[in-house]
């Protein structure tokens, strides 16, 4: 998950490529927090920003109360999951072009 820290590799990436800056801030270190990293995007978890791993894990997941747009945890990780076969793509150069 080291690519994540490079600007130019989360640029290429869907879904985070316009949130450099929370991606390095929160270092995701597995599918996992990666998949909470694309939940505390959305406006109902912008307040677990620079949160630790372990609030963040009781949190994350809950459904909010208002109606503030959030993912839920199934379609976090599929996203995640897509993210990193992204990053397997672009660290092996392999292209969907060739």
């Amino acid at each position: 998950m080291e690519l994540l820290e490079h600007k130019e590799v989360v640029e290429q990436c869907f879904h985070i490529h316009k949130h450099h800056n929370i991606v390095s801030r929160m270092k995701p270190t597995s599918v996992s927090q990666l998949a909470a990293v694309l939940a505390i995007i959305r406006p109902a978890k912008r307040h677990l920003i620079g949160k630790d791993w372990d609030t963040i894990n009781k949190d994350v997941w809950v459904r909010p109360t208002n109606d503030d747009y959030f993912f839920k945890k199934a379609h976090a990780h599929a996203y995640a999951m897509a993210i990193v076969l992204q990053l397997n793509m672009l660290a092996t150069g392999f292209s969907l072009q060739d």
